[in-house]
Parts: C-alpha cells; structure tokens; sequence
C-alpha cells in the first residue's frame, strides 16, 4: 500500500477544496493517486473545483503581442509575486512576446535560448535573460510560447487578465478583408479573447473535446447519479442531459457569451455575420494560465 504523506494530501487539498480527512480517504483509496482521487472527491461531492490549475502558486506573467499578420503569446516564470508585477519583468515579457513573432518557432529551452534576441541581436536570448536575472535578483524561465500568423481574411484578438495570470488568444476568420478591418469586427476579436480567458473552454465545439475527457466526465456523471438513488433505467437519460450542460460550459461555441449571456458565442457570431455581411468563424484559440 503506498504511504500517503502530508504533502500529497496539502497537494489534494488545494486542488479540490475538500477536507483533511477526506483527502486522506481519497488517497488511501486510489492508491495515492493525485488524479484518481480527484475523481473519487468529484463522484462524493467533496471536491469543490474539478480544473487543477485553479489553485496555482506558480509566479510570472502571460504577455502578447499583435504584429500585422501574425501573433504571439509568451509565458515566463519567476520565484515570487513581487518581481512578476515588477515593470521590468513585465516589459521583458512584453519583449519576448515580441521576439517570438519574428523568430522561427523552436522545441525545447535550449534552442530558444540560442536565438539572437530581437530586440538585440548582440545577444542571445540565454544572455538576455541572463542580465534580467542579475538586475532583478531571482531566476528567469521560460514557460510556453504560441505564434499565430492569419490564414485568411481575418483578424487577431488578445486579452491578457490583471498582471499576466492569464492570457488569450484567438484567430477570427471573416469573409473579407474589409469586414475584417472594420471597428466591429476588431471589438468582437477582443470580446472573444476575454471570453476565453474567463470562460477556460477546453474546445471550439462538442466534436473537439478529447474522448479521454469526455469518458472521464460520463464516468463521473454516472456514479453520481447513481448514488443518488435514481432508478438504473433513468441513468442514461440524466448522463445525456448532464453531458449536453458539460458541453455548453466547456465547449467555446455553445458557451454562454459572457458579456450576453442569453447568447451564446455561436449565435454571438452569427449575429454579428448578419450585421457585417459576411460570416464570421473561430478558427483557433488559445489560452496561456500560470502553472498550468
């Protein structure tokens, strides 16, 4: 049987919500797997938040940066909360935001770290981070990098929430290049960045969520209903009706629009479509929180 230390169940506590001792029980009971007991917490009741990056403690910040046809999000990483609000930890991340627009799309730290910084092209991104790290006295990372270039008539939206905890991303295609230049047309980029930064879907539409998750979540949704003492012959109906509202929360286009929330995104753009002459669709998104 594996030990169950109290780390493991500080970890549990802060994802889920729930007590001492059930996280204890939880743990006992999956074997001191973090995952499965979360699933163990959410079919009792106890687990308060099901998403495990809710609670990060991880610091730095999310900029991004909008360039003619292309985008780019860029995510770094310090120890504590007073450098990440720092301006010249922000404006660094600004910059390298910036540099990943122009620079080709590398895998791995170590190739990144090697490319001429745009913004001086005397040094390499390793020596540029080198000297943030001596001015502002902790160590520098860099976490996730995303650059977008337009596939088409369209446009960008951004939105980065507070001091970077979390930024957003989204290509909106339109049926034109005037449509797309429009006063309109850029609002509704922004809005739709904004909704995805606090909405948090985890697709565009029902066919995208990942069979994986979308198992996990009927599984769950299953033990549920039935220790709640409905008949077996009512199970698959409530499951049904329990996966259509897990896709309206989760999936970007059957979302409530948070800024209307008696429309949904899909109507949101269908209006909007009507009103500009031509369709408007999501063609990706993506969504950058600390620690995740």
């Amino acid at each position: 049987m594996s030990v169950i230390t109290s780390d493991m169940v500080k970890d549990l506590r802060q994802r889920s919500g729930a007590g001492i001792m059930e996280c204890k029980e939880a743990l006992s009971e999956t074997g001191g797997d973090t995952e499965a007991a979360l699933d163990f917490l959410r079919k009792k009741g106890a687990a308060k938040a099901a998403k495990k990056a809710d609670r990060s403690a991880k610091e730095g910040a999310v900029r991004g940066v909008i360039s003619g046809k292309t985008a780019a999000l860029a995510e770094f990483k310090c120890e504590t909360d007073f450098v990440a609000r720092n301006e010249l930890f922000q404006k660094l991340v600004t910059d390298m935001a910036a540099h990943v627009i122009v620079s080709p799309v590398v895998e791995g730290e170590e190739a990144f770290f090697a490319q001429p910084f745009d913004g001086d092209k005397s040094k390499t991104v390793k020596e540029t981070l080198a000297a943030k790290i001596h001015e502002l006295g902790e160590n520098i990372v860099p976490g996730r990098r995303v650059r977008y270039e337009l596939s088409g008539p369209g446009g960008f939206g951004l939105y980065i929430h507070g001091a970077g905890n979390i930024g957003a991303l989204v290509e909106l295609g339109a049926g034109s290049d005037a449509i797309a230049s429009s006063d309109k047309f850029q609002q509704i980029a922004r809005d739709l960045a904004m909704h995805i930064a606090a909405a948090n879907p985890i697709s565009l539409s029902s066919d995208g969520v990942p069979a994986e998750i979308l198992a996990r979540e009927k599984a769950i949704f299953e033990d549920q209903t039935r220790q709640s003492g409905k008949p077996d012959n009512l199970i698959p109906k409530i499951v049904e009706g329990r996966v259509k509202k897990f896709y309206s929360e989760s999936c970007l286009l059957e979302q409530a629009f948070i800024k209307d929330p008696d429309k949904t995104v899909a109507a949101l753009l269908k209006d909007a479509g009507k009103e500009l002459g031509g369709e408007l669709t999501i063609r990706r998104f993506v969504r950058l929180q600390l620690g995740e």
